[in-house]
This record gives structure tokens, C-alpha cells and sequence, in this order.
């Protein structure tokens, strides 16, 4: 549950945590890996893609961009979507 001591990274709990680090280390033990190969003619992304439910297998972790960019997300594809 959430309490006076989960909206910033700079306040310390009185037991000396700090929640929204540990909530981000729970995050990336969530998230999934991707890799980026590229040689002298290609580029290939892959996202490794575990779907905690059904409900978010739908989330694309690999997005283009445009002809020269594309995008992998590794972690949570909520937290890719301010980038």
C-alpha cells in the first residue's frame, strides 16, 4: 500500500528504505530482455516477450520509428512511454 513515504526518491521511510527504489528494482525483475545486432547491411531487434496476463499480451515491445530508427523496450513497455 502506498504511504507519505512513496512519492519521492529522496525520502527515507522511518525503517531507512527508500520505496520508489525498491519499487523500480521490482519493475526491472518484471521486465524482459532485448538486443540490438547491427552489421555493415542490417539491423535486427529482438524483445524477449513475457506476458504476465492476457491482459498485456497485446503490448508491442518493439516499435519502428521511422526507416533508419526502431525502438526495443526492455522492461515494462508503461515505463518506455514517455521516451
Amino acid at each position: 500500500f502506498r504511504n507519505q513515504y512513496d512519492n519521492d526518491v529522496t525520502v527515507w521511510s522511518p525503517q531507512g528504505r527508500i520505496h520508489q527504489i525498491e519499487y523500480a528494482m521490482e519493475a526491472v525483475k518484471q521486465g524482459s530482455a532485448t538486443v540490438g545486432l547491427k552489421s555493415k547491411t542490417h539491423a535486427v531487434l529482438v524483445a524477449l516477450k513475457r506476458a504476465q496476463s492476457e491482459l498485456a499480451a497485446h503490448q508491442k515491445k518493439i516499435l519502428y520509428v521511422d526507416n533508419h530508427i526502431g525502438i526495443s523496450i526492455a522492461g515494462l513497455t508503461a515505463d518506455a512511454r514517455l521516451l
